[in-house]
């Protein structure tokens, strides 16, 4: 799930952070490429966030794979987000059956977890079941449904097998809410997760207090980084901590200073200027799978007629809403899938903003008539008024937007410890969900019927949204890309055309950072801090 920026739009930072220091992996300064690799160990490195990730798990809780988590734990295969490809890291080798239904892995015999256990075939086995569990997150969950057995043939040898081809789970694999954590911590109540893991990550928990604090200690005998980093051995940091900060000034503040805080996450676009004007590095990063989209509930008594929804599409002017919704560092959406994606589908023909054609086809499905407050009314007397389960900046400018079409949208957020349920539950009209896999198989896991969560409650009835299951199941069973291109083309299509998802905004995440911080890097929209120094004052 997305997090959203609550901002006045300020279009002028987009220009300013278009000249920033802007690479994908923050850049090293010159002067810092001088500094020799013996002079970069040590020192604490405080970055700051905005809220308490409610627990340090990815598998369990939601977006702290952006954080804490990639951190504890490795993965079985790296993603190189330059490449596109994938790469060794737990895992030194392996094969995939023609039919995509057998991965059979070669693991690294030299892999220790915190607690000293050992990287066997018998722990990735632990993991991968565990992940299969209520109260797993439905990300994590999704890559494990449909193993229908796992053997392991050597300590360091393991082969995965699906009941039905599944081409997506070698990228899946690469996402820190997928890391390898110890036996122990795998078969852990998922409970328990979210308070504590025991990972093989450069770092190691070593502390955590809700709502103040995290702090990871350098694990100093680490030494196998995916080779992207080009740094076989400890992180050069001793200590990160992480400071739970809600106030946007406080945080700006310190990050200033250097003293308190050297990095903060997710910056303001009106905080843009003033961050650079005080020296800090600002980067930016695309999220390389969806970003903000509203899957659309097809059973809610309004919008079971696909006319509402593409009026819903059409009604949406994506440019003004990322000018004042992110200051303009959003990018407008032009299909379900971001242009990052190694299979980007442009669908933006059908996402032009066109408020007539909209109003035509409301007028056309029944909702000719405007009430005194502007809202359409059907024949027997009924609002067209939807709900939507966010109130934030985005959601206000979607709320005005659809106004002005003749569209109530009412804005109702649940407790956050119910999101989740929620959004799967039907409760709204208008949902949301992100999502950040390199992978067009999210479209499977977000709009599947066959599998998948079926995030737009398409029914068994829906010829169309049966023809988009097909596609979407048809995708993940097939390797060749070029084929697999034309299956997410075709089904992209139909999400937007039929509107079971509407597209809105590709995230951009922005950062900022002392200058003396070199070579924090992003990998999709991970942190990693394997490479990152800090320069002495």
């Amino acid at each position: 799930m997305s997090r959203f920026r609550r901002l006045a739009g300020v279009v002028a930072a987009f220009a300013l952070l278009a000249t920033a220091a802007c690479s994908g992996n923050g850049g090293q300064t010159a002067a810092g490429a001088q500094v020799a690799e013996a002079d970069r160990n040590g020192g604490t490195l405080n970055i700051g966030l905005s809220a308490d990730p409610t627990g340090i798990d990815a598998a369990v809780v939601n977006q702290v794979w952006r954080t804490v988590a990639r951190a504890l734990s490795d993965s079985l295969v790296f993603y190189n987000p330059d490449t596109k490809k994938l790469e060794p890291w737990l895992a030194t080798s392996w094969t995939v059956s023609p039919d995509a239904r057998t991965y059979s892995f070669k693991l690294r015999d030299d892999v220790t977890f915190h607690d000293g256990t050992k990287l066997t075939s018998a722990v990735v086995k632990a993991n991968l079941e565990s992940l299969n569990r209520p109260g797993i997150h439905s990300s994590a969950k999704t890559i494990v449904q449909g193993i229908s057995k796992i053997t392991m043939p050597t300590e360091h040898d393991i082969t995965v097998q699906f009941g039905q081809p599944n081409a997506a789970f070698l990228v899946s694999l690469s996402r820190a809410y997928v890391g390898i954590v110890s036996e122990k911590t795998a078969k852990l109540p998922v409970a328990e997760r979210q308070k504590w893991i025991d990972g093989s990550g450069p770092f190691y928990l070593q502390e955590y207090v809700p709502n103040q604090r995290i702090v990871l200690k350098k694990r100093d005998d680490y030494h196998w980084a995916p080779a992207y980093f080009k740094h076989d051995g400890p992180a050069y940091l001793d200590q990160v901590v992480y400071k739970i900060i809600p106030e946007d000034s406080v945080r700006n503040g310190a990050v200033i200073g250097d003293d308190e805080l050297q990095f903060i996450y997710w910056v303001n676009a009106k905080y843009v200027p003033q961050l650079q004007g005080a020296g800090l590095t600002i980067s930016k990063t695309l999220n390389p799978a969806t970003g903000l989209e509203l899957p659309i509930n097809s059973s809610s008594k309004f919008l079971k007629d696909v006319r509402v929804r593409q009026a819903l599409q059409v009604g949406v002017n994506r440019e003004e809403l990322v000018k004042i919704a992110s200051g303009g560092i959003d990018e407008p959406a032009t299909g379900p899938l971001s242009k990052d994606n190694p299979f980007y589908s442009d669908q933006s023909a059908l996402l032009k903003y066109d408020p007539d054609k909209a109003k035509s086809l409301l007028d056309q499905a029944g909702w000719s008539k405007i009430g005194a407050d502007g809202i359409r009314v059907n024949a027997a007397g009924q609002q067209l008024s939807l709900r939507a389960p966010r109130d934030d900046a985005a959601f206000q400018v979607l709320q005005d937007q659809w106004k002005k079409i003749g569209i109530e949208l009412v804005l109702d957020p649940p407790l956050a410890a119910e999101a989740n349920e929620k959004l799967l539950s039907g409760t709204y009209d208008v949902a949301y969900w992100y999502a950040s896999s390199p992978e067009p198989d999210v479209l499977r896991a977000n709009y599947g019927t066959t599998t998948g969560s079926n995030r737009s409650f398409i029914a068994k009835d829906d010829s169309k949204g049966q023809e988009l299951d097909r596609l979407l199941q048809q995708q993940n069973h097939t390797i060749d890309k070029a084929k697999r291109q034309q299956l997410v083309d075709q089904a992209s299509r139909i999400l937007v055309e039929q509107a079971y998802d509407i597209p809105v905004s590709n995230d951009v995440d922005v950062w900022a950072h002392s200058p003396r911080l070199h070579d924090i890097k992003p990998v999709g929209l991970d942190q990693y801090l394997i490479d990152a120094w800090l320069a002495k004052k």
